[in-house]
């Protein structure tokens, strides 16, 4: 199975207008002692930069120091203590690239390290104040619109009240209300596929079912409503009607690397960007366009 990486996109700002690239040179400059945020038992820490043109591009990791993990016998099932020295972590690492043209920073999903993480490391190295703003996603049916195969529907709803939700559907999903009345189910969720890559679903039929939900995207019970798909250029897209930030994904190779592969980590999150470049450098004109004009200095 294919391992999917994913990317949020940010715009970084600091209240007293300062440069984030000049934060994280400094950041970067700042001996490895003294700029990593220490909790104990881990700390987070930068590493593996690479600066070419317009682009940083490196990782940020979770060191875990306390509490590791043993390792497994795969040929007998047995836990070993994990040797490692005393100056010696189990690191955790995901990727990071900042554009100084876009002023933007891309950043991959992870369980163990997030974006607020990496803010921290720049903040207490730099002395600044600076915090992320997602990048969002334009309208998500006119991104639905735009796909031509469509691969993937996930749909779910959770409430004691759940059936009553479908009955008040104006799509075929109305029938589910009897059998989930019959279970007294409380979470549903609906995740419809293909078996192979040449088929797809019904756009016309997925376009009525997200037609029927769009005025009750606000409504708590439904926690999910995402479709999958390639646009006509081929690219994977997934369109999100809950979550508005705009995302990028990356499929690795077939066969995962017996270890993290650093260099790979790094070329998925600079495509991830390039994929990501023409959409954000229209979003960024409309919202420089849309900013209210600075009041001449008097």
């Amino acid at each position: 199975m294919r391992t999917r990486l994913s990317y949020d996109f940010f715009i970084p700002s600091a209240l007293n207008g300062a440069d984030f690239l000049a934060a994280l040179t400094r950041l970067f400059e700042t001996p490895m002692e003294r700029r990593r945020v220490d909790y104990g038992a881990f700390y987070f820490d930068v590493s593996d930069v690479e600066v070419r043109n317009c682009q940083t591009v490196g990782l940020v990791s979770r060191h875990r120091m306390r509490n590791l993990p043993p390792a497994g016998d795969s040929r007998t099932g047995s836990l070993d203590q994990l040797s490692l020295s005393d100056h010696q972590s189990v690191a955790e690492p995901c990727a990071f690239l900042y554009d100084s043209e876009l002023n933007t920073v891309v950043f991959q999903r992870s369980p163990h390290v997030s974006h607020a993480a990496f803010a921290r490391l720049v903040n207490w190295a730099a002395d600044t104040t600076f915090f992320f703003l997602p990048v969002l996603n334009e309208d998500a049916m006119s991104r639905l619109q735009k796909l031509h195969k469509l691969r993937r529907f996930v749909l779910t709803v959770a409430s004691p009240q759940a059936a009553e939700y479908f009955d008040e559907l104006e799509s075929s999903l109305k029938g589910l209300a009897g059998f989930v009345r019959e279970l007294a189910g409380g979470r549903i969720r609906i995740d419809v596929g293909v078996l192979q890559k040449s088929q797809y679903l019904s756009k016309d039929a997925i376009l009525h079912t997200v037609g029927a939900l769009l005025d009750r995207l606000d409504d708590q019970r439904l926690e999910k409503l995402e479709v999958d798909g390639e646009d006509e250029a081929g690219r994977n897209h997934v369109v999100d009607f809950i979550d508005g930030q705009f995302r990028e994904h990356e499929a690795l190779a077939e066969n995962a690397p017996r270890h993290t592969d650093i260099a790979l980590l790094k070329d998925s999150i600079r495509k991830a960007f390039n994929d990501g470049r023409m959409y954000l450098t229209t979003h960024l004109q409309s919202r420089a366009a849309q900013a209210p004009p600075m009041a001449a200095a008097g």
